[in-house]
């Protein structure tokens, strides 16, 4: 662990109040890493801040032939529009002050107003060292639009007359290395990576299990949380939902293939039919239509924004007897489906598979196949947080042997099929966008993990 110290710097970018012009200025920064034994290694860092010149925004601020006005006149006028932008490769963290430079004739700066983006407005004589704004912070790459209204002040007497102010605009802060945020799939991907491992057989497969953080690796290699309740706790559109874990490898329709977050909603939206036209075909089926219509647009924007095309497996099998976990995931993956039925939908909402719910259980304790589940309840059905005990959870998977029947999980808890007209609970199943981060919670009940972009 090393502790980095970072050089306190002042910018000049040179407004000049009542006429005023702003340059941009670029900095190389040293600063140390010292590491336990109280030797140091010093690099450098670029901080370079430019003062945005393009239409629509300022360069130079001027008060020329100002008369008073009030504070509510004053917040109507046209504020001076300045755009900051960090072209280093450092963070910087700094304090907006506007610094009295006024030598002779000096204006009683009581009179003198000034507004900040939505800030109330204040005189200049009530500021902190000239501080206008505090705390502002620019990453690499990222910039900052600013807001500033300056008017006198309506009770401005006519003594004032004549009087100047002379103002320079300098950004007061410290620099530091810049930490990407580490992506959601990163941050799951670490916990499991980082506990204890034990091997657990099931079907004659040898899975990676962490049961410290309830988690483990599926056949394909993806990190999923199983058991009855593990901390896969999320908010999402303002609701709770649950991680069913990080996959690799998913196209987003175009070729374009990344590892994501898959996330379910905590509880159903209630019993739809699965398809009211008979058809075990998901890219007609007028559960598709609503998940990817109205449900969708019913998100809050944010959320929408979260949610990333997908290429989902539509394979099926002609059984539904005698299969386990690794033989659904790979059904799910092939291309056995009743006769005409696709293989494959591209869109952004979906339903869980019979695999999400089966390794969402611990098989550890289960040694039982999907439609056997229901005769062991404490081992099988009960370890598996996707399970619903209300009634049958629909799955996305076909019965390939009939041209109307889906797979689904029955309220006892085994893996069997219906009929696509019978209205059933639906749960949300979505991937998140790679680019999606986990900004804070523990993914416990509690303290569910929230997301940013």
């Amino acid at each position: 662990m090393k502790d980095k110290k970072m050089v306190i710097v002042t910018l000049v970018l040179g407004i000049v109040l009542i006429i005023g012009l702003l340059t941009a200025s670029s900095y190389a920064l040293f600063y140390s890493e010292s590491n336990f034994t109280n030797n140091e290694a010093y690099t450098t860092g670029i901080l370079d801040i430019e003062l945005v010149d393009e239409e629509g925004y300022n360069t130079s601020i001027s008060l020329t032939n100002s008369l008073p006005m009030s504070d509510d006149e004053g917040k109507q006028t046209t504020p001076f529009k300045l755009k900051l932008r960090n072209n280093g490769n450092l963070s910087y963290t700094f304090d907006l002050k506007l610094v009295n430079n006024t030598t002779e004739n000096s204006i009683d700066t009581n009179y003198l107003k000034i507004m900040v983006d939505s800030d109330n407005p204040v005189s200049y004589s009530s500021l902190t060292d000239g501080t206008i704004k505090s705390d502002i912070t620019l990453n690499p790459s990222e910039e900052v639009v600013i807001d500033i209204r300056l008017w006198l002040d309506i009770t401005t007497p006519n003594t004032q007359i004549g009087k100047n102010f002379v103002g320079k605009l300098t950004v007061d802060g410290v620099g530091s290395e810049y930490v990407a945020p580490s992506t959601g799939t990163a941050t799951i991907a670490n916990i499991f990576t980082s506990a204890e491992k034990t091997t657990v057989t099931n079907n004659s497969v040898e899975y990676q299990y962490a049961p410290s953080v309830g988690m483990m690796e599926d056949v394909g290699g993806n990190i999923r949380y199983y058991g009855a309740d593990p901390n896969n706790y999320v908010t999402f559109n303002n609701e709770l939902w649950r991680i069913i874990g990080v996959f690799q490898n998913i196209d987003d329709g175009t070729g374009k293939k990344e590892t994501r977050i898959k996330i379910a909603r905590s509880e159903s939206i209630g019993n739809y039919a699965w398809n009211s036209n008979g058809a075990n075909e998901w890219s007609t089926a007028t559960l598709n239509t609503y998940l990817n219509g109205t449900y969708l647009n019913s998100l809050s924007t944010e959320s929408q924004a979260m949610i990333g095309n997908a290429k989902w497996n539509l394979g099926g099998s002609f059984t539904y007897k005698g299969l386990y976990a690794n033989d659904y995931y790979t059904f799910e993956r092939g291309t056995t489906v009743y006769s005409g039925r696709s293989t494959e939908w591209t869109g952004k909402i979906a339903l869980m598979y019979p695999s999400d719910y089966m390794y969402a259980g611990d098989l550890s304790k289960c040694s039982k196949d999907g439609y056997n589940w229901d005769t062991d309840q404490t081992n099988c059905r009960d370890t598996s947080w996707l399970r619903n005990t209300s009634t049958v959870q629909w799955t996305l998977t076909p019965l390939s042997s009939d041209s109307d029947y889906v797979f689904g999980v029955r309220s006892s808890g085994y893996v069997s099929y219906s009929y696509v007209a019978n209205s059933y609970a639906s749960r949300p199943i979505l991937y998140l966008n790679s680019d999606v981060t986990i900004t804070g919670g523990s993914g416990t009940y509690g303290n569910p993990y929230t997301l940013g972009q």
